[in-house]
């Protein structure tokens, strides 16, 4: 089959690799039909803090696709059903999966294994013809048939991230909220504080076209290169200082920025894959009140509320697609969306 494989950094090769293949009694082997270009594949397209011994695995953690086979402990998911993927994966009976913490799976993630897909040949990605999932009952989910493949695809990460975002950051009623990133994550995390009745949204970037977007979506949009950030956010609030700030880049130097921002009091989430050291001053949270909050998606928990708010037509996740390319064209893809050309959002792949 072919795939979109890792050699090292930018250099991602569409090429043949062996066919996907049931391994253990719990697996799927799924047909992909819908895969997506992540800001996380991007650090292995940029070799940004995330150095690999192992070359030669296929890429990508976001699709959706149609069941082909399963293995013989298999109850829930059936050969012919339309499924969508957790990008994370756990085993459902680990202490961290019952807490709904998959991503943490002593099973999944044992011997210094990744459970997330397409970060090693262990677990190989899905921008690829048909992909293997290991405890298919747990970590796949059916797609109404209401829904198209585009609108369940990012279920799989993007869209949950952004959603733990605003969970994370406590985003409630009345809120004035700081969202950095107007990337995909970004844009999500804007979309769930409004969906949790934030009265304000500041979206912050330093691309023209993804704060146009954003504009477009209800928030309001700094580019911190024209303007006082700080000076905005007192503005917009009375002198007090935002309610909760949401980064949804990875840049350290923003986490502490975040800290600034805030108010006595407020939340900030962490959503970015931050792979670089961060120095932050604690007496700010200490003096301040403040809570901090981090973590790695867990699809799992929430891909069914929120497949209810996208069937009840209050959020369409199709509204960041730019793109749609043939898998074959996957590495002019990762070019587009890197260097941002094109104004390239989001970038779906159809195999």
């Amino acid at each position: 089959m072919k795939a979109i494989v890792y050699h090292g950094a930018e250099d991602f090769r569409f090429e043949s690799v062996p066919d996907a293949a049931l391994r253990d009694a719990g697996d799927a082997l799924v047909r992909v039909t819908r895969t997506a270009i992540c800001g996380s594949d991007l650090h292995l397209w940029h070799g940004a803090g995330l150095p690999l011994a192992e070359q030669g695995f296929a890429v990508g953690h976001e699709f959706v696709g149609v069941v082909e086979d399963v293995g013989l402990a298999v109850r829930g998911i059936r050969k012919g059903d339309r499924v969508l993927a957790s990008c994370t994966t756990g085993c459902g009976t680990c202490a961290p999966c019952r807490e709904q913490l998959h991503s943490g799976c002593t099973v999944t993630t044992a011997n210094g294994a990744q459970a997330v897909f397409g970060f090693s040949a262990a677990l190989q990605g899905a921008q690829a013809e048909a992909v293997r999932v290991p405890f298919a009952d747990v970590n796949l989910f059916r797609i109404p048939d209401a829904l198209s493949d585009e609108q369940a695809l990012f279920l799989t990460d993007i869209l949950p991230t952004g959603y733990m975002g605003a969970e994370l950051a406590e985003v409630g009623v009345g809120d004035v909220v700081v969202v950095f990133g107007c990337g995909p994550v970004g844009a999500f995390a804007q979309r769930a504080a409004q969906l949790r009745g934030a009265a304000r949204v500041l979206a912050v970037d330093l691309d023209a076209h993804r704060l146009a977007l954003a504009g477009a979506r209800g928030c309001e949009t700094i580019d911190p290169s024209r303007e006082d950030l700080g000076a905005r956010v007192l503005a917009a609030t009375g002198g007090r200082g935002a309610d909760a700030v949401i980064e949804a880049i990875g840049r350290p130097e923003l986490i502490q920025q975040s800290l600034l921002l805030v108010r006595p009091g407020g939340r900030i989430a962490v959503i970015g894959l931050c792979a670089a050291p961060v120095q932050l001053m604690p007496v700010l949270l200490f003096l301040k009140n403040l809570t901090l909050s981090s973590g790695l998606v867990n699809p799992q928990r929430y891909v069914a509320r929120l497949l209810a708010v996208i069937e009840s037509g209050h959020l369409d996740p199709t509204e960041i697609i730019t793109h749609r390319l043939p898998l074959a064209d996957g590495v002019r893809g990762y070019e587009l969306f890197a260097r941002h050309e094109d104004g390239a959002l989001k970038v779906v792949l159809t195999p």
